[in-house]
């Protein structure tokens, strides 16, 4: 990577995001994985749209969905945020480490957390070495923990 691109990728880094759990279930099999890269892009209707890598066993998963859900983790929930940001659905069972209830058409969201949405997918479209998912929210939750775990740099923020 040269200098610029270099400097670009931490300058890039520097913009805050949420720390959210994508959760999507396909074919009998519950999948999930963390994700910084979500946003608001409607309030009427309301709309969140995430960015999922394809190189993802999610994204295969999210391939084959209707719906999917974001978790939004709350302070104190970096193992979480760890533990689905960093081991493969080919490995570990990641939602059976977890506290979690199964919404909507069997879609799982965590238990534990800031807030949860299950949203229907309203449109795909690719974005460089991601593709992007928006999504319809037609349920929330409010989740027992108050404030959201942050995702600044490379790293979660206390």
């Amino acid at each position: 990577m040269d200098e610029t691109a270099a400097r670009r990728d931490g300058i890039l880094r520097l913009f805050p995001g949420p720390v959210t759990v994508v959760g999507v279930a396909a074919g009998g099999v519950l999948g999930g994985l963390t994700a910084s890269w979500v946003t608001r892009v409607s309030m009427e209707p309301p709309l969140l749209m995430v960015a999922i890598g394809r190189q993802r066993r999610t994204w295969d998963l999210l391939q084959e969905s209707t719906h999917f859900t974001v978790s939004l983790l709350g302070e104190g929930q970096v193992a979480e945020a760890r533990l689905f940001g960093l081991k493969s659905r080919r490995d570990v069972d990641k939602w059976a480490q977890v506290a979690h209830d199964l919404v909507g058409p069997g879609l799982p969201v965590m238990r534990a957390c800031a807030a949860s949405c299950l949203c229907a997918i309203e449109g795909r479209f690719p974005a460089g070495d991601h593709d992007c998912l928006v999504g319809r929210v037609v349920e929330v939750t409010r989740g027992p923990l108050d404030a959201p775990l942050p995702l600044c740099g490379a790293d979660y923020a206390p």
